[in-house]
């Protein structure tokens, strides 16, 4: 292995841009004045200062060297009638070689610098992902435990406890719920930028399981006398995909539809089968989105002007983390919305 580290030191390369140099000069010399030359000379420069063993003194002395070059090969098959003018063409020859072969270097070094810092900052979001994922998990048992406290006393409420104690009690169950969905939320982006999350897909109907998951969210849209409804030309669809992460998908799409829209309303979720995808849609009457704010809707913690119509709260996460999942499953997500009029979210995954 001895006899390869020759061709890793500087010197092999100064060396071998050194001959480049004489061989375009020969090139020079063969085609004639008539032919422009410039890139038999710049090549060599080119690829030299590319390389991680070049330097500005070493760029500026193959510069100097192919300046003179050229020289000789012009005055030796061109008669000038000033001889300042043939040095005058080498010096901006040379300017020309050292500027490209100098630029080249420091573009180099740049990249060098922000390949070293992309590597830093994944380092740095590792670290963060890691940080986050033990926070939210030591924060999930005390939340978890105030919650089922709650539930407790209000599973004991007796005719005798005063309105208030109930309320007080209401609100922090309430608010320990919206907490741990939070908390879930955030393990899940830190799973996904971590990169943890694994898409495990198996055949099965996909009718019934979107099925099953809007009869999951009617219990909550009967607060608000929200009737979901289901459109499908088809009975069964059966393909892969990935149950667990789909539902959360879904899940997220729905709620988010039964937030935004008012009482006494209706949401409609839409499946169109394609040659090779299957298209889902959810549409609701609510209030819109604008347009400018479309644009970010997929972004981590990014909220709308548009409020939930019933004082919902939202942690600005869940159409972040289904993008992530949906692009997980070689899909598509968006939104079509226009204020007053509703929204329409929908994303198409492969069959």
């Amino acid at each position: 292995m001895q006899k390869f580290i020759f061709f890793k030191k500087p010197i092999f390369y100064n060396f071998i841009c050194s001959i480049s140099l004489v061989i375009a000069t020969y090139l020079d010399y063969l085609t004639g004045p008539e032919f422009s030359s410039i890139l038999f000379y710049l090549t060599p420069i080119y690829f030299f200062s590319n390389t991680k063993y070049s330097t500005q003194k070493t760029i500026l002395f193959h510069s100097v060297v192919a300046a003179i070059f050229w020289y000789y090969v012009e005055t030796a098959t061109k008669i000038y009638t000033n001889d300042l003018l043939a040095g005058w063409n080498a010096l901006v020859r040379l300017t020309i070689f050292l500027s490209i072969g100098v630029l080249i270097f420091k573009l180099k070094a740049r990249m060098q610098k922000l390949i070293q810092n992309n590597s830093l900052l994944e380092d740095l979001n590792k670290e963060k992902n890691i940080f986050i994922g033990i926070a939210a998990h030591d924060l999930k048992n005390p939340i978890g435990t105030i919650y089922s406290f709650s539930d407790l006393l209000i599973s004991n409420f007796t005719p005798e406890t005063e309105p208030e104690t109930k309320e007080i009690v209401g609100y922090i169950k309430e608010l320990s719920t919206n907490s741990l969905h939070i908390l879930d939320n955030v393990l899940d982006v830190s799973k996904i930028e971590s990169g943890i999350i694994n898409i495990i897909k198996q055949e099965q109907d996909y009718i019934a399981f979107l099925k099953k998951n809007i009869f999951y969210n009617q219990l909550v849209a009967n607060k608000k006398e929200i009737e979901i409804q289901f459109e499908s030309e088809e009975s069964t669809l059966i393909f892969a995909f990935d149950e667990n992460h789909l539902s959360e998908v879904t899940n997220n799409l729905l709620t988010n539809a039964i937030k935004f829209s008012d009482k006494n309303s209706n949401i409609k979720v839409r499946i169109t089968k394609n040659p090779l995808t299957i298209l889902t849609e959810i549409i609701d009457n609510g209030k819109g989105i604008a347009a400018e704010e479309q644009s970010k809707l997929f972004n981590y913690f990014q909220k709308t002007s548009t409020l939930p119509t019933d004082g919902e709260s939202s942690s600005g996460l869940g159409l972040a983390i289904s993008k992530k999942i949906i692009t997980q499953h070689e899909g598509t997500i968006g939104v079509k919305s226009e204020l007053g009029k509703g929204s329409t979210f929908y994303f198409e995954i492969k069959i």
